[in-house]
């Protein structure tokens, strides 16, 4: 009988192993809300801050200055309906310092060139009205190497688009770290720091991955990745990986998830996820999960349902042990 327990025991472990494996994540799907309490949305950013996920501006109703925040996607507080920082979309968002920051974007009265922060999401506080690198939106912005990186975006002007690099390491003065990276300029593309390197992953204007240690010298994963042309996707590092989630691409709405450990060689996690296609949505990493919030669904519209895939951390802890 206690040979019999420990071959169930056994036997229940490995399966309890496979449904956590990594494969699992991207390819399940859990809904937290089919309705956050912020309007439907798209090209608005989030951050993972304190423990909780943050939501802030974008264009529902017009563009947005409101900031939301929750521990479980589910039940949602709101830090301010007006932040002192104009309605904008398109903007760019992180952590840094034990503040949010806030970079750019596109609203009224046009393109901007800001930068605010906030320790709490409620008070904000400006580092410049106006940085040293041109005004842009749909740009990304990350943090490596104890700096805030500004990258590529579209601007005002002909041409319009960018494929610059700045950094800065108090938000308020800026470096260039290129005027003009060897990839093309564009927008709407997404950025993560992974491996020692930040990455640029594909956007309006290149369907390509390039990464680089320093900000000035680049060098091309693949021309030519796996996964289909797109725009106005999310990325986020998790479990070792990049992750590249939904988009646009020639009209159509995509709900695809692909990822890569290296940048060169991707993998689909699933074709089809149970949330509808979209762009402009935002993801992001909190609570072991991977979070889809919002978008722009093309047709019906905008959304502000909240999803998230994850697999058990414990089980993969013990099959490396």
């Amino acid at each position: 009988m206690r040979r019999r327990w420990r071959f169930i025991s056994a036997l229940s472990l490995l399966m309890w192993l496979a449904s956590s494996s990594p494969a699992q994540i991207g390819a399940n799907w859990t809904q937290a809300t089919t309705h956050a309490a912020w309007c439907d949305r798209w090209a608005h950013t989030s951050v993972e801050f304190g423990g909780r996920i943050w939501v802030l501006g974008g264009w529902g109703l017009g563009d947005r200055n409101d900031v939301w925040s929750t521990a479980d996607g589910v039940t949602w507080t709101s830090a301010t309906l007006a932040a002192p920082w104009p309605a904008r979309s398109d903007h760019a968002t992180v952590v840094f310092n034990d503040r949010i920051w806030l970079l750019g974007g596109s609203g009224y009265p046009g393109t901007m060139r800001d930068v605010w922060h906030s320790s709490d999401g409620v008070h904000w506080t400006s580092a410049t009205l106006s940085a040293a690198w041109p005004a842009r939106w749909s740009h990304t912005s990350v943090v490596f190497e104890s700096k805030i990186w500004v990258i590529g975006g579209v601007g005002d002007g002909d041409p319009s688009a960018k494929n610059d690099v700045w950094y800065s390491s108090d938000g308020v003065h800026w470096t260039s770290a290129t005027l003009s990276a060897p990839w093309s300029p564009r927008g709407y593309h997404t950025s993560v720091v992974h491996d020692g390197k930040i990455w640029v992953i594909g956007g309006f204007g290149g369907n390509d991955v390039w990464f680089s240690a320093d900000g000035a010298h680049w060098t091309s994963a693949t021309l030519s990745p796996s996964w289909a042309p797109r725009w106005g996707h999310a990325s986020v590092v998790y479990d070792g990986k990049i992750w590249v989630i939904g988009g646009r691409n020639s009209g159509a709405t995509l709900n695809d998830v692909w990822y890569s450990s290296d940048g060169r060689t991707w993998a689909r996690a699933t074709g089809a996820a149970p949330w509808s296609g979209r762009f402009g949505h935002s993801s992001v990493v909190q609570n072991t999960k991977i979070w889809v919030l919002g978008g722009n669904q093309g047709d019906p519209g905008y959304c502000n349902d909240v999803w998230y895939t994850f697999a058990g951390t414990a089980a993969r802890s013990w099959w490396r042990y």
